[in-house]
Formats: C-alpha cells, structure tokens, sequence
C-alpha cells in the first residue's frame, strides 16, 4: 500500500470492528440455518426425510406408533372379532404375540420408499400451513384453525393393512394420528418470532459483508493486514459453529432424552438437523481461505513477490484477457458450487464484483511495484 498507516487508534478501531462482526457472523449462521430450515418446505420435508432414513430414528417412530395403535385401540377386541366362537379366547393371546409382529411390521414399513414419500408430502404440507400461518395468511388461520398438524394417518393405515388389520387405524383419535405441530394459543408468538427470525437472518446476511468492507477501508496503509484478519475471522467463525454443533450433539441429548433405549435415535435427529448448519459454516471456511491467500499473494513473501514480478507484464499488457480469465476460473467455481451463495444469483453477482475488484486492484499494484522499463534514448 502506498498510503501511510493512521495511527494505533485507528487499528485498534478496525480490529473491534472485524471481531465484532464475527460475532455477528456466528449469530448470522445460526440465524441462517433456523431461516432455511423452517421456511423452506421443500429443505424441511428433505430433513424430515432424511430422519426417517436413519434405522434408529425408524425404529424409534416404529415404537411410538404401535404404541399409540395399542393405546388407543381394543387390538384384542378386533382380532376376536375376526375369530370363530371357538378361538376367540386366543385374540388377547395372539394380540400379545402381535405386537412384536406389528412393530416389525412398522420398520419394514417406514422403510419402504413408498412410505418414505408419503411421510415426505405430510412434512412439506405441515412446514407450508407453519409457513403461511407465520406470513399471516387469514385463509390458513380459518381453515386450519391455528393449527400446524402431521397427517400419519396414511402411514398408520399402511401398518395396519400390513398387518391384515385395515379397520385399525380408521378408529384411531383425531390426535394420534395427527400430531399437533403448532396450537393456536401459540400462534402470535410464533408469528412474531418467525418474522424476528426471517428478518435477523436476511438483515445479517447484508450486514456482515458490509461490515467487513467497512472494516478494509478504514485501515488506511494497512488493507492487506485487514484483510488477513478478516478471513481468519470468518474461519474462526465457521470453526467456532462447527465445534458447537459438536458439542450440542453430545450434551444436548443426553440432557434431553431421559430414555437410554432413544438416544441413539437422538443423536441422529440432531445430527441430521443440523447438517445444513454445518454447510453454511463450512461455506464461511471456504471463504476465508481465498481472503487469507489474497492478503499473502499482496504481501512481502519471497515467493508472492517472485509471481507478481512475473504476471506484471502480462497484467499490464492484457487487462482485457486477465479479466476474461478472471471471469472464466469464477464460471467454473459457479459450475462447482461448492456452497450455496456460489449457485444463487446474489452470491454470484457479489463473487464475481470481488473477483474483479481484487483483479483490479492487483493491476494496480503490480503497475506500481513493477513499471515497465523506460525506453531506450534515440541515438
């Protein structure tokens, strides 16, 4: 830089400002996270999917259903129905023996990819009445009476049928065979909290870049050092949600589920929940990298200096083929994806001003360091 540093305050100044803003990174992410996961339906009825997939969260849903089927149906009662006069004093007996059976029954069901997809369409319908319901959408208050609910009632009727059974589950209570998900003495702090949350997550998502800007343009003489402390902020912050994730998958559960025989099931909900958490963080590291190596490639390294003398003719003698090449590695990387912002139109838009503005500005100082040789004088 050509500019001379300000003074230690100035520093100081930047340094809070770039570690303040990481906090607010962290709380972005998790803000982020909660934001795509339940206001997307599509995002919810693939996690909820997901969980389903897992064995012990099969098992786990498999026990819960067959015990709601036992509780709130007479199983014996039906099966004697179904019994001549002389074998009815076996239905208790037989309705015992098929409780086994019917758990059983439950697992193969669960994990029939036709199941699969009916428990995915029950889960994408609850998160959009949730969603509508939070946007305020009066219709939906109306007609599902302020209440979110998954509709099991197919899958239980799946089970019972399996088990030559198909008049079970139409007996069921209203209750048990659809979950209440949201009660209606719920719904203005939901819709309050879902609005707080949808409007924290876009606020941070603009501010944080922003801030970090901010934070580069005020270290006057020192841009290259801010901008190395930017990007091991931004991996500190991905690293810092990653270890946390960590953390709330091994304590949480064992906090929470006070049944030994659940937390296997447990630990593969949170696990499972909290996998898109880990993208986004895990996007923030690819991120940081880039800026790290920007901030070195620009710095008094041996080798740094060594690759800029080289590329400066050709920096200075080819802008227009350098921004093309530029474009061309940023078109690959959005073919890549290798996070999320790479494949929306808003990251792409951002991604390629930075890459051209880092193009430019290694022009420049290329230009600088290294001026073309003045020409011979005439004879």
């Amino acid at each position: 830089e050509t500019e001379k540093p300000r003074g230690r305050g100035r520093w100081i100044l930047v340094q809070v400002l770039i570690w303040g803003t990481t906090v607010l990174a962290i709380v972005g992410i998790f803000a982020v996270w909660a934001n795509r996961q339940l206001f997307n339906p599509d995002n919810w009825a693939t996690t909820s999917t997901k969980l389903l997939q897992n064995s012990a969260i099969r098992t786990a849903t498999a026990n819960y259903l067959v015990d709601e089927l036992y509780a709130n149906v007479d199983v014996a009662a039906e099966i004697k129905a179904r019994l001549p006069a002389q074998l009815q004093p076996l239905a208790a007996p037989a309705a015992g023996a098929l409780e086994n059976a019917a758990i059983a029954a439950a697992q193969r069901a669960l994990a029939n990819a036709k199941v699969q997809e009916i428990w995915k369409q029950a889960n994408r319908a609850a998160d959009q009445t949730f969603v509508n319901i939070v946007e305020g959408d009066k219709g939906v208050l109306q007609s599902s009476g302020g209440v979110v609910t998954l509709d099991l009632s197919k899958i239980i009727s799946d089970i019972t049928n399996r088990l030559g059974l198909p008049n079970i589950s139409s007996k069921l209570p209203p209750d048990v065979a659809k979950l209440q998900v949201l009660k209606s003495d719920q719904l203005k702090l939901v819709q309050d909290g879902g609005k707080a949350l949808k409007g924290l997550a876009l606020l941070l998502t603009i501010l944080v870049p922003l801030l970090y800007a901010l934070a580069i343009a005020l270290a006057t003489g020192r841009r290259r050092k801010a901008l190395l402390t930017v990007g091991i902020a931004i991996i500190f912050a991905g690293v810092l949600v990653l270890a946390g994730r960590s953390i709330i998958e091994s304590e949480a559960v064992s906090a929470l589920v006070k049944n030994d025989a659940n937390i296997p099931a447990g630990k593969a909900i949170l696990s499972i929940a909290t996998e898109m958490l880990s993208e986004i963080a895990g996007a923030f590291i690819i991120v940081g990298i880039p800026l790290i190596l920007a901030a070195w490639f620009a710095g008094p390294a041996r080798l740094a200096v060594k690759a800029r003398r080289a590329i400066a003719p050709f920096l200075r003698e080819q802008p227009g083929l350098a921004f093309a090449i530029t474009g061309a590695i940023m078109v690959a990387i959005f073919i890549w994806n290798p996070i999320p912002a790479t494949g929306k139109p808003a990251g792409i838009i951002v991604f390629l001003a930075l890459a051209f503005l880092g193009t430019a500005v290694l022009r420049r100082q290329t230009a600088r360091e290294f001026p073309p040789e003045a020409a011979p004088a005439a004879g």
